[in-house]
């Protein structure tokens, strides 16, 4: 899935927790994203700013799902993440093997993720955190690498609630 695939799959509710987090905890990145996307569209930054948070929020998601601003929803997601999720990509980084600096960023993926270790990982993370929330990351995740890892494939196909449409 691309990152716009996963925004739309998401839903409404967890689109505005996701512009809630980069408007209170994200602030300078989200005032970079605005005054990116603002001139794209022939508007000053500054007549975002002037609505209220939530009509913020509804244009900034109007922007997202723009196939030409693909990278950009990349970019919200993983600093959501980076930032954010911390606990949950080390968990995840930690139960299937792969080396990370503490705080989930990665050097070299591996060529391989063995499947009963990803269901391991998996698990652990559900049983953790929410499912939406372990779907967007793994969703994510897989992207790094083309096709993804078949034995991570098989874990998030083998969980519904993993299933984003």
């Amino acid at each position: 899935m691309t990152p716009n695939q996963i925004l739309s799959a998401i839903g409404s509710e967890m689109q505005l927790q996701l512009m809630r987090y980069m408007q209170d905890e994200q602030r300078p990145a989200y005032k970079a994203i605005i005054n990116t996307l603002a001139p794209q569209r022939r508007l000053r930054p500054t007549f975002i700013y002037e609505k209220s948070k939530d009509k913020q929020a509804t244009w900034l998601l109007d922007q997202l799902r723009l196939r030409t601003n693909e990278g950009v929803t990349e970019q919200i997601f993983q600093i959501w993440l980076i930032k954010g999720k911390v606990d949950m990509l080390t968990a995840f980084l930690d139960g299937v093997g792969i080396t990370h600096d503490g705080k989930g960023e990665i050097t070299d993926l591996p060529a391989e993720i063995a499947e009963d270790k990803a269901e391991t990982a998996v698990a652990a993370l559900l049983a953790a955190h929410p499912a939406k929330h372990v779907a967007v990351y793994l969703s994510l995740f897989q992207t790094q690498r083309p096709g993804g890892w078949p034995g991570l494939t098989k874990a998030i196909e083998a969980r519904p609630e993993l299933q984003l449409a």
